[in-house]
């Protein structure tokens, strides 16, 4: 995390939970008085994916100078920089440590805001599917053909759940103990999705914005709306490559799709089973979490 700096926001959503809705309510939120800088081209233009390799072998110096290609996510026009990241957090004791994600240092970057969200592992399965399908051929061939197509719901299930090669369950249990943290706000996607205005003022004030209109509000409201960013759905085909020029998704199959929950309801009763006793193994002796989980689940 040298990369960070006091004043920095990083939206370390779940994989799949609405990390380019978050990326998009944080960044309205601070340009909610510099209309100028609100639109732009691609979200990582404003929004740097922080862990994200660019291409195959790329070096630490690559990958700063394609950030630098990106000029506006560094402007000094913005009050403050956002990042996007995947990440969960190191844990307060190092032996503890049981996974590749958990390296972002909450404890030594009390100067660091930290936006977590996790969402229903069934929504996540489902919609994980769609997304894997939907990634251009020249990615995959880039990747040596990752990620795999998803060709149904069984398989995607089986990719996720039990061994979790997309963290689910294992990345809400890794923020868990840090959600009382005060430079960390754990979300849920049911929640943000049934108060979005109450989310927004909730952003607002974790991040420290404040003089942010009712008519303001409003407009953000409208920005982030599903509707609205499915019609520029070309802002989120995340340019990548050693030129900028790959976009991990083609435009006409676009990442912004349908939001929502409740997948339950077109599952099979295998899948909902498989599911259960998942949540049961991961959770296994933390009541709290797991009742906290479960009350969102639809």
């Amino acid at each position: 995390d040298s990369w960070l700096k006091k004043g920095d926001v990083v939206v370390s959503v779940g994989a799949k939970c609405g990390t380019n809705w978050m990326m998009t309510m944080v960044h309205e939120l601070r340009t909610w008085n510099i209309p100028e800088e609100k639109d732009f081209e691609d979200i990582f233009d404003v929004v740097p994916w922080a862990e994200f390799s660019q291409y195959p072998g790329i070096t630490k110096e690559e990958r700063v100078n394609l950030w630098n290609k990106r000029e506006r996510w560094n402007s000094s026009k913005f009050p403050f920089r956002v990042f996007k990241s995947h990440m969960t957090p190191i844990p307060a004791l190092k032996s503890d440590r049981k996974s590749r994600l958990q390296c972002l240092d909450i404890e030594g970057r009390s100067d660091v805001k930290f936006i977590a969200m996790t969402r229903d592992g069934r929504d996540v399965a489902k919609s994980l599917q769609k997304f894997f399908l939907a990634h251009s051929q020249e990615f995959r061939n880039l990747w040596g053909g990752f990620p795999p197509p998803l060709n149904s719901l069984d398989e995607a299930f089986d990719f996720v759940i039990p061994n979790e090669n997309i963290a689910v369950l294992e990345y809400v249990k890794e923020w868990w103990p840090f959600r009382h943290h005060p430079n960390v706000l754990l979300l849920h996607y049911a929640d943000v999705l049934d108060d979005v205005p109450g989310t927004l003022r909730k952003l607002a004030n974790f991040i420290g914005l404040q003089g942010i209109t009712e008519e303001a509000y409003r407009e953000i409201e409208q920005r982030v709306s599903i509707e609205f960013m499915k019609k520029r759905s070309e802002r989120y085909r995340c340019l990548c490559g050693r030129n900028l020029d790959l976009a991990i998704l083609p435009a006409k199959n676009g990442v912004i799709r349908q939001g929502g929950v409740g997948s339950s309801s077109q599952l099979s009763e295998k899948h909902l089973q498989m599911f259960n006793e998942h949540m049961d193994r991961m959770f296994d002796g933390d009541e709290e979490l797991k009742a906290w989980y479960k009350q969102r689940m639809k």
